[in-house]
């Protein structure tokens, strides 16, 4: 793959400011579109097919076309950024998301201070909202933590990022085989870890982000009950019964016994 550098140019016309993270599936860098009057920051993603066979390429390039057309029409929500172009270089694939100034809930979420019932109920509604529409576009985030969620200087509101690992669901029972894990640990679930993620793994991921804030835990310190796998964190949380009721449901271990979508 490519090592860009900064003021490396890309489509003749975003410059690469610097490198913002990387992975398994590519890179990722910040940038600014020099074919704008302000020169306005955006987000681009290098993604390197598997192989540069011809016939790999083609598959490469139908499937990044996919993803592209599924970044475009989440875009649309307000609290997922806009995507503003996707391209081919030197077979490399690139994607243009809108740049979110902001901070990420991480900044939000400090160990030893717990969130009020009320903060956790208005947030968790919140990033719902954007699960949901995500959900009815047959869309799978993968990644839902604490650093992929940002809250945007510009209006105050949260907004998911990161969807550099989406895959579209497959098959009637929003299931998705045959795929590597992806997700980070502490916030992915059981189903995830294996390969197979589905519509409320995401929720899954969600409710541990409200169970850090409600407790004060930091999500390494948050354990799992040996016999049955299920998150024990009820004791360091002083909130209602019902929003216990509500957490409690959307971590459970076996997917089937957790809400099944983020409207539920």
């Amino acid at each position: 793959m490519t090592d860009l550098k900064p003021n490396d140019l890309l489509d003749r016309r975003y410059r690469v400011i610097d490198t913002l993270a990387q992975g398994g599936f590519g890179k990722t860098y910040i940038a600014e579109d020099t074919r704008r009057p302000t020169n306005p920051q955006c987000v681009i993603k290098q993604l390197k097919p598997p192989s540069n066979h011809p016939k790999s390429l083609e598959n490469a390039r139908r499937l990044f076309r996919t993803e592209a057309e599924t970044l475009e029409r989440l875009g649309k929500h307000d609290q997922i950024p806009m995507l503003l172009a996707y391209f081919e270089e030197d077979e490399e694939f690139y994607l243009v998301q809108e740049f979110i100034e902001g901070n990420t809930l991480s900044s939000e979420i400090k160990p030893g201070q717990s969130w009020s019932e009320s903060q956790v109920r208005q947030r968790l509604q919140e990033v719902l909202r954007a699960l949901s529409f995500i959900h009815q576009n047959r869309v799978i985030h993968r990644d839902i933590k604490p650093d992929n969620i940002i809250r945007r200087h510009q209006d105050n509101k949260l907004v998911l990022v990161d969807f550099g690992t989406v895959k579209q669901i497959r098959g009637p029972n929003n299931q998705v085989s045959g795929t590597i894990a992806v997700g980070t640990p502490g916030y992915m679930s059981t189903e995830q870890g294996r390969g197979n993620p589905r519509a409320n793994s995401d929720i899954y991921g969600l409710g541990m982000i409200a169970i850090q804030a409600v407790t004060g835990l930091t999500i390494n310190q948050i354990q799992e009950d040996p016999n049955t796998g299920e998150v024990i964190w009820e004791p360091w949380a002083k909130i209602s019964d019902d929003l216990k009721r509500i957490l409690s449901k959307m971590v459970r271990y076996h997917f089937r016994e957790r809400y099944q979508s983020a409207t539920e």
